[in-house]
C-alpha cells in the first residue's frame, strides 16, 4: 500500500536488493520517504524491515511490480500518481542480465525491455508528477544506473534480436539505449524550457558483486569473478555513494543530460554526440513510444509528456 505524504519522496526501482537497496538506505537515512519497487512480494516485505530498521526512517513502502512488462509500469505509475503528492527523485536501477534470448509476456527481448524500455516508460508516466514537483531552482532528479559500455548499436529493425542474439549484443543495446534516452529527454526538457524541473543522469556502472549475476551465461559466470573482480570489482555500497552524489549533492546545471561512469572512481565522460547520434536519439524515442504505449494502455501519449 502507497502512503501519502508531506516528506521528500524518492522512487528506487529494483530498491529490495543490491545498488538500488543501498540508494533506498542512504536516502531514508537523510529523512526522504522512499518507495522501493520489486518483482517478489515476499522479497519486498523483508527488505522494507530491514531498511527501516537499520535507517531509523518508517517512511519506507514497498511496490510490486515486474518492470519487464509495460503493463506493470502503466499500473504501478497510476497508483504512485493518485497516492503521492510529490517526487523529487528517481532511481532506476532494476536490471536483468540473462545469457539466453527470453522474450516477455508481451513479446518483448527481456534484457531490453527491463534494462531500457522500463526506464523509459516508468519515467514518461511520471514526469508530470516529477516536473511539478520540481522547481527551475531545484529541479526532480532522475538517475538511470546502467552498465559500463559505450558505443553499442540499436537494432531498430530487430530489437528483440531474433536474428542474432548474444549476451554481448544485448547489454550494449540496452547501454546505448539508455546513453541516447539521457541525451533525448534532456534535449526535450530543455526545450520546454530553459530552466527545467527535471533533470536525468545517467550513471554507468562497472564490475558490481550483485545477484544480477544469477542470470549471467556460464563463460561469464566464470571468467567475471576469475578475471574482472580481482581489477574492477565493486561493492553495491560503493555505487550507491555515486548515486547520491549525483541525486543529492552536486549542482543540477552539472549533472543535467550528462554520462557518468563509476568503474573504479566517479568521473564525467565526455560527450560523442553527433548528427548520427542525434538522428537515431529521435528514432529511439518513436521506437520507444511505440512499445512503452500501445494503443490499449490507459495512458496516451499526450498524456505522457512526449
Amino acid at each position: 500500500m502507497v502512503i501519502r505524504h508531506e516528506r521528500m519522496a524518492a522512487l528506487v526501482t529494483g530498491g529490495t536488493d543490491g545498488i538500488g537497496k543501498e540508494i533506498a538506505r542512504r536516502l531514508a537515512r537523510s529523512g526522504v520517504q522512499v518507495g522501493v519497487i520489486g518483482r517478489d512480494a515476499r522479497k519486498g516485505e523483508e527488505a522494507v524491515h530491514e531498511l527501516r530498521s537499520s535507517s531509523g526512517n518508517p517512511g519506507i513502502d514497498f511496490l510490486q511490480a515486474d518492470l519487464s512488462l509495460m503493463s506493470e509500469c502503466d499500473r504501478v505509475s497510476a497508483q504512485i500518481l493518485e497516492h503521492w503528492p510529490s517526487l523529487h527523485y528517481l532511481v532506476h536501477s532494476a536490471g536483468v542480465v540473462r545469457g539466453r534470448r527470453e522474450l516477455t509476456a508481451e513479446g518483448l527481448e527481456s534484457n531490453f525491455a527491463t534494462n531500457y524500455l522500463s526506464r523509459y516508460g516508468l519515467t514518461q508516466r511520471l514526469r508530470p508528477l516529477l516536473s511539478a514537483t520540481g522547481t527551475p531552482e531545484d529541479p526532480a532528479r532522475v538517475v538511470i544506473v546502467s552498465g559500463a559500455a559505450r558505443g553499442g548499436r540499436i537494432y531498430f529493425n530487430d530489437v528483440n534480436l531474433a536474428s542474432n542474439f548474444s549476451v554481448l549484443r544485448a547489454i550494449l543495446q540496452f547501454c546505448e539505449a539508455n546513453d541516447l534516452y539521457t541525451a533525448e529527454l534532456t534535449r526535450r526538457l530543455r526545450a520546454e524550457s530553459a530552466a527545467p524541473r527535471v533533470v536525468v543522469t545517467c550513471l554507468k556502472v562497472g564490475v558490481v558483486k550483485t545477484r544480477i549475476r544469477r542470470g549471467f551465461p556460464l563463460w561469464m559466470k566464470v571468467l567475471v569473478p576469475l578475471l574482472m573482480d580481482p581489477l574492477l570489482g565493486q561493492q553495491p555500497q560503493e555505487v550507491a555513494e555515486a548515486a547520491m552524489a549525483l541525486l543529492v549533492s552536486a549542482p543540477a546545471e552539472d549533472v543535467a543530460g550528462m554520462l557518468f561512469s563509476k568503474v573504479r572512481h566517479l568521473r564525467r565522460l565526455t560527450s560523442t554526440q553527433t548528427a548520427r547520434t542525434e538522428g537515431q536519439c529521435r528514432q529511439l524515442w518513436d521506437l520507444s513510444e511505440q512499445l512503452a504505449f500501445p494503443a490499449s494502455t490507459t495512458f496516451r501519449r499526450g498524456t505522457a509528456c512526449s
